[in-house]
C-alpha cells in the first residue's frame, strides 16, 4: 500500500435490484433468486476522500516568526555631528585657495596679468573680490554635494534638512521676519557704539558697480552659503552632541532642550558674529547686534526644521539694510552721502 492508495476502500455487493436491473440468467435458481454459478459482481472504484492531516506536517502551535525575540529598530543617524562639521571646514578651506587659484588663472588667461596686479585688485577692487568670492562658494557647495552625499548615502540637502517644502510654503512668513529683524536692528543700531565708518561701507563707496554686485551677493550666493555652513552643518552638529549623551541615557531629554539648544544657540551665533565681525571693524556693538540676528536664524531653523527657511529670512534681512541704502544714495548714484 502506498499513501496513494485508499486506506480503507469500500466494497459494494450486489443486491436484489441489481439482479432484477440484469436479468435471470438461464441457471439461476427461480426459487431464491439466486444461482450458484453467477459470476461475482465487480468492485466499485468509488473511495472515501482521503484524510488530509495524513499527507501533511502538523501545524505549530506558534508561527515561527512569533517565537523569535522582537528586533529593536535602529535609532536615526545624527546627522550632521562634529565630525561631518571639521570635515566641512576642511572642505571650505581648501575651496578657498583653489576659488582663489581659478580666479587667477582666469584672470591671467583673459588679461595675462601678473600675480602682483592680481593680489592688488583683489585688496582694492569690491568687484573682482566678490567675484573671487563667488567662485569660493560655487566650488564649496560643489565639493559639499560630492562629498557628504557620498558618505552619507544620501542627498545633502536630506542630511542637512534643508526642507525647501517649508520655506515655499511659509515664504510671506520668512520673509516679513526677515524683514521686521532688519527693522529692530537698525532702530537698535542708535544704542549702540557704532564707527561712523566700516569695511562694509568703504567697499560700497568705491563704485556705483560695486554697490550693485555687493547688494546681489548680499542677498543670493552670501544667505545660501552662510546659512548652509552656520543652521546646515554647525547648529545641528552641537545639539546632536547632546542628542548622543540622550541616547546613552546620560542627560534627558529635558536637559537638551533647556541647557543643549540654548548652548548651541549661544555658540552658534557667537562664531557667526566673530567671522563678520572685520566687515564692522571689530566693534562690540555691531558685533553684539550680529549676533542677536544670529540667535533669530538659529530659532528659525530649528521651529521650521529647514535650512531653506532661514536662507528667506537672512535674504530677506540683508535687503532690508541694503535699501536702506539705495533709499540713502538714490539708488547707489550719490555714494558721497554714506561719508562721515
Amino acid at each position: 500500500m502506498t499513501l496513494n492508495e485508499p486506506t480503507n476502500p469500500e466494497r459494494h455487493e450486489p443486491g436484489p435490484s441489481d439482479a432484477e436491473d440484469a436479468g435471470t440468467a438461464p441457471d439461476q435458481d427461480p426459487a431464491n433468486g439466486n444461482s450458484p454459478h453467477a459470476a461475482p459482481s465487480p468492485v466499485s472504484q468509488e473511495t472515501e476522500p482521503a484524510d488530509p492531516s495524513l499527507y501533511t506536517w502538523p501545524a505549530p502551535q506558534e508561527p515561527l516568526v512569533a517565537m523569535q525575540p522582537p528586533v529593536p529598530e535602529p535609532s536615526p543617524r545624527l546627522l550632521p555631528n562634529l565630525g561631518h562639521t571639521i570635515i566641512f571646514g576642511i572642505i571650505a578651506g581648501f575651496t578657498l585657495i583653489t576659488g582663489a587659484l581659478t580666479t587667477f588663472l582666469s584672470l591671467m588667461a583673459v588679461e595675462r596679468v601678473s600675480l602682483r596686479t592680481f593680489q592688488a585688485r583683489m585688496a582694492h577692487s569690491v568687484a573682482w573680490a566678490i567675484a573671487a568670492q563667488a567662485v569660493w562658494y560655487v566650488e564649496l557647495w560643489a565639493a559639499a554635494l560630492l562629498v557628504f552625499t557620498l558618505w552619507w548615502g544620501r542627498s545633502l540637502f536630506k542630511g542637512v534638512c534643508w526642507n525647501a517644502v517649508n520655506a515655499r510654503r511659509w515664504f510671506f512668513r520668512l520673509a516679513a521676519i526677515g524683514l521686521a529683524t532688519g527693522a529692530v536692528i537698525t532702530l537698535a543700531g542708535n544704542f549702540v557704539p557704532i564707527p561712523h565708518t566700516t569695511p562694509i561701507l568703504k567697499d560700497i563707496q568705491t563704485s556705483t558697480a560695486s554697490a550693485w554686485v555687493l547688494m546681489i551677493f548680499g542677498i543670493t550666493l552670501a544667505p545660501l552659503t552662510e546659512e548652509l555652513a552656520f543652521r546646515g552643518f554647525l547648529l545641528p552638529s552641537l545639539i546632536n552632541v547632546f542628542r548622543w549623551m540622550q541616547r546613552r541615557r546620560m542627560i534627558g531629554e529635558g536637559t537638551v532642550r533647556g541647557f543643549g539648544v540654548p548652548l548651541s544657540i549661544a555658540i552658534t551665533s557667537a562664531i557667526f558674529a566673530i567671522v563678520h565681525s572685520a566687515q564692522v571693524s571689530h566693534a562690540w556693538g555691531p558685533v553684539l547686534l550680529i549676533g542677536l540676528v544670529s540667535v533669530v536664524l538659529c530659532i528659525v531653523r530649528l521651529r521650521t526644521s529647514s535650512v531653506a527657511a532661514g536662507v528667506v529670512v537672512h535674504a530677506a534681512y540683508n535687503f532690508l539694510l541694503f535699501s536702506a541704502l539705495l533709499y540713502q544714495t538714490d539708488w547707489f548714484r550719490h555714494l558721497s552721502k554714506l561719508k562721515g
